[in-house]
């Protein structure tokens, strides 16, 4: 029976799964969509409790792409460190689109008979243009989950680019459109 119930939950998931589509090693969207690439990572003092996310709004849905600290890394290449968290691609309508907000949870369990979550958020303000099969690239959104919550925006193309060339066989990145990392004010 649990052999039967871990089946229907594995076909149950990959059914949610939608592949990427690809072109000759290219990402390719489907017909009046593009792709955002974004990563959320983060660090937290509770390594198994902590999760993380941000909002797009645009012009059909808001669109909140999240990570939790114990279920996903992002590969990187060679020596380097991978990042924790997830590196996301969606495909969304062509339209005008904001980045609104950062935020992320983690539970504190210092004490033994009780525990609170917290909550950190940012509000955010990054402005971009999504054409019809246009893949934009809007970095690595990280989020430290500490003593005082901060947050970071960080080109991490190279690791990012390596986990879609491992997970999803993305071979050519020349399509890809690089959004600006603000500089910090």
């Amino acid at each position: 029976m649990r052999i039967l119930a871990g089946l229907m939950l594995a076909l149950l998931l990959s059914a949610c799964a939608t592949p990427l589509s690809l072109d000759h090693g290219r990402l390719a969207p489907p017909p009046g969509t593009g792709y955002v690439i974004a990563a959320v990572t983060l660090d937290s003092l509770n390594h198994r409790n902590a999760d993380a996310g941000i909002c797009l709004r645009g012009p059909a849905r808001a669109t909140c792409l999240e990570s939790q600290i114990s279920l996903g890394y992002i590969r990187a290449p060679g020596d380097e460190p991978d990042g924790v968290g997830s590196l996301h691609v969606v495909a969304l309508p062509a339209g005008q689109y904001r980045v609104t907000e950062i935020y992320g949870s983690w539970l504190d369990d210092s004490f033994r008979w009780m525990a609170f979550r917290n909550r950190a958020s940012f509000a955010l303000d990054e402005r971009f243009t999504l054409a019809p099969g246009q893949v934009v690239y809007l970095g690595d959104y990280h989020i430290s989950l500490n003593f005082k919550p901060s947050y970071t925006r960080s080109d991490t193309r190279r690791r990012d680019f390596n986990d879609l060339r491992l997970r999803s066989s993305v071979q050519d990145f020349s399509n890809v459109t690089l959004l600006p990392v603000p500089t910090p004010k």
